[in-house]
């Protein structure tokens, strides 16, 4: 068999889903914490001209899912590897708990197949607090960006099941199938990466705090509590963090026909709520939130980012700029008012109507010529 295996961006033409979608909450005195990490993927495998696997898939509709906590055999096993993983991201958060919601849906359609993949892995993470302080709080940050790039091997109901192999799904789904796309590499691509979300540095991250609950007479409009959130997100488009665009990995195959499969993702998206107010830094080189609860927090920008005294001293050079063009200008306004009128004396101008040929519909509208002497000879 031949394969042509090729990475390209999606233009659109088809439904995208998010690689991984991260949502987590970090509140003051709260340890350990719980992320949610949500990863999803959709598999296309396409049959415009029939064939066998036409035949098989067209009318197909199966749904696949489980759940697997701490009591699941595997699961041990897992938490071990997330450790493993954050270690070689430099992180100190430590993974002592984990679960998994696994579901997968398979729709045979005319023209092609559509494998939908979502799965939720839920880490219980302790150690991500670095220090506290009365002022402030260091919390680990690189924790967002888990991986595993080898096998997740779980005993769910559907017998010993890698999670972590979409390709895993249809050996249950269409045993018969799967073998056939056995050499199919882009089937297999790891499902538990989060990478994407580590790689994008805090400093092109969305930022803003509610400070909803310590507003005065928050309490009458049942909005409850003691100190502002603040929010991180990215996943937004902008010119500083560049393009949003979905991959797409195509690849052909030949058997009875030739079919193609195509396997799309979205870019990342997160979002971190914190209990305090929120700034970022670098110490040793890693990224770190820092949190205050009731005053705001400030560092040193990172080497990328674009200084803040930059940007204050534009704006600064600008408001002097509009002050110089206010004075200018109202100077300009006071001599010509000392000077009276200017242009076109109205003495020199002679009226005339324009509006007595328009279908009998007479207005007031009318038009001025200049005259250049007594004899008012039109110009």
């Amino acid at each position: 068999m031949r394969f042509l295996l090729v990475l390209i961006l999606v233009t659109g033409l088809v439904p995208y889903a998010s690689a991984v979608q991260l949502d987590a909450a970090i509140l003051s005195g709260e340890n350990p914490t719980e992320p949610s990490f949500q990863f999803l993927r959709i598999v296309y495998i396409e049959y415009p001209n029939g064939g066998d696997l036409s035949e098989s898939l067209r009318k197909t509709n199966q749904t696949l899912s489980f759940v697997a906590d701490s009591d699941t055999p595997g699961m041990d096993e897992l938490v071990v590897q997330l450790n493993k993983n954050l270690k070689e991201i430099s992180s100190d958060a430590v993974v002592t708990d984990a679960k998994i919601i696994y579901h997968v849906i398979l729709k045979g359609n005319q023209n092609s197949a559509v494998i939908e993949y979502k799965m939720q892995l839920i880490p219980t993470i302790t150690n991500h607090v670095l220090t506290t302080s009365f002022e402030k709080t260091v919390i680990d940050a690189n924790w967002r960006g888990i991986s595993i790039d080898e096998p997740v091997i779980l005993q769910t109901i559907y017998g010993s099941f890698d999670v972590n192999n979409p390709k895993s799904a249809l050996d249950v789904m269409i045993p018969d199938l799967s073998e056939k796309l056995q050499d199919v590499s882009i089937m297999q691509l790891p499902l538990i990466d989060a990478s994407g979300i580590l790689d994008l540095p805090l400093y092109k991250w969305h930022s803003m705090f509610d400070n909803t609950a310590i507003i005065p007479g928050a309490v009458e409009y049942k909005y409850i509590g003691e100190n502002v959130i603040t929010h991180y997100s990215m996943g937004e488009c902008s010119i500083d963090v560049g393009p949003c665009g979905d991959r797409q990995w195509v690849q052909e195959i030949d058997l009875d026909k030739k079919y193609t499969i195509r396997v799309i993702e979205s870019s990342d998206d997160a979002s971190i709520s914190f209990e305090g107010y929120v700034d970022t830094t670098r110490i040793d080189g890693s990224e770190v939130f820092l949190t205050s609860l009731k005053t705001q927090v400030s560092a040193e920008p990172d080497t990328d980012e674009f200084p803040a005294t930059v940007m204050y001293g534009m704006a600064g050079f600008a408001a002097i700029g509009g002050a110089v063009m206010f004075v200018v200008s109202n100077r300009k306004l006071k001599r010509d008012k000392n000077e009276g009128q200017t242009g076109v004396d109205p003495a020199h101008l002679k009226a005339y109507e324009t509006s007595s040929s328009s279908g009998g519909y007479k207005t007031n509208r009318g038009e001025s010529h200049l005259i250049l002497n007594e004899s008012k000879t039109a110009i």
